[in-house]
């Protein structure tokens, strides 16, 4: 791999992974809802800007749009809002260990969904593996559904489940188009809809956040969301869907990284022993990882 793409990778990695920081510092004085609505609404400026520069168009066909408004709601206001509102009870190192369970769900529902993947042998050992993992950072003891933190960390892997979900609808329902097209859409969509929920949510804060705050939100809606974006699909033109997708294994080792230097969370030998298994979970469900046959 050519490193130009390669370093690209790794800050694709590292853009993603201080999302969770990002979000842990900005919704300490901004409610999730206001939080995603303009952290959308920002980004999706943004996108639509380098969207109309390179000649592009979003399509005005209704079922599209239709697709843009389940993507937008499936695949960025609900997982947005799961994390936002999750990471008010968890670490943001945390956060990043069980978002990196997509894979795995992405695995498990092709089998659910399709059929198109056999569940058994290594796969089925993958996600063992990866969702002990996930039990092994977080810690089993304690866990109980009355406590905040248990309902945070189970809101992030709702938010990862959505994920596998409108990536695996996504593949089908854009197939053929121009990847900045169906990103810039369903983002737009998915800031409409917030905008529109929003003051049923709460609205906006009664008091200005710190200029720290804003900073946060203000990163948050030009890094990890907007100029990643764009950023993830200029790797993708050239080397392909498969290889840039290893950066999933990127980007939770870059939240914990950034968690522990920048907010001074702990990270234990069960939060490095619980990412190293969630991600061979995902080596060895996606078939990366696979026995010798030749001995």
């Amino acid at each position: 791999m050519p490193t130009r793409y390669l370093a690209g990778l790794f800050a694709l990695g590292a853009i993603w992974g201080a999302a969770f920081m990002l979000i842990k510092i900005a919704v300490a004085e901004i409610p999730p809802a206001a939080l995603v609505a303009v952290r959308l609404a920002l980004a999706v400026a943004i996108l639509l800007g380098v969207l109309y520069a390179r000649g592009l168009r979003l399509p005005l066909g209704r079922r599209l749009w239709r697709d843009f408004v389940l993507m937008g709601v499936i695949g960025v206001v609900l997982p947005f809002m799961l994390i936002s509102w999750g990471q008010q009870h968890i670490p943001s190192g945390v956060t990043a260990i069980l978002n990196a369970t997509i894979p795995l769900f992405s695995v498990l529902l092709a089998y659910v969904w399709t059929r198109e993947e056999r569940l058994g042998g290594l796969k089925l050992a993958g996600l063992i593996v990866g969702f002990a993992g996930v039990v092994l950072a977080v810690g089993s003891g304690g866990l109980s559904l009355a406590s905040a933190g248990t309902q945070g960390q189970l809101a992030v892997l709702a938010a990862a489940g959505c994920y596998a979900v409108s990536g695996m609808y996504g593949r089908r329902a854009f197939q053929g188009m121009a990847p900045l097209v169906p990103a810039s859409g369903q983002l737009l969509a998915g800031a409409l809809v917030m905008v529109a929920l929003l003051p049923l949510l709460g609205g906006l804060p009664a008091t200005l956040p710190s200029a720290g705050a804003l900073a946060a939100l203000l990163a948050l809606a030009v890094f990890p969301t907007a100029m990643a974006y764009i950023l993830f699909y200029w790797i993708m033109d050239h080397i392909g869907a498969t290889r840039t997708s290893t950066v999933t294994y990127l980007i939770a080792p870059f939240g914990l990284l950034f968690g522990a230097l920048f907010l001074h969370e702990r990270v234990g030998p069960g939060v490095i022993g619980g990412l190293a298994l969630v991600i061979l979970g995902i080596l060895l469900a996606n078939g990366v990882l696979r026995p010798n046959a030749e001995g």
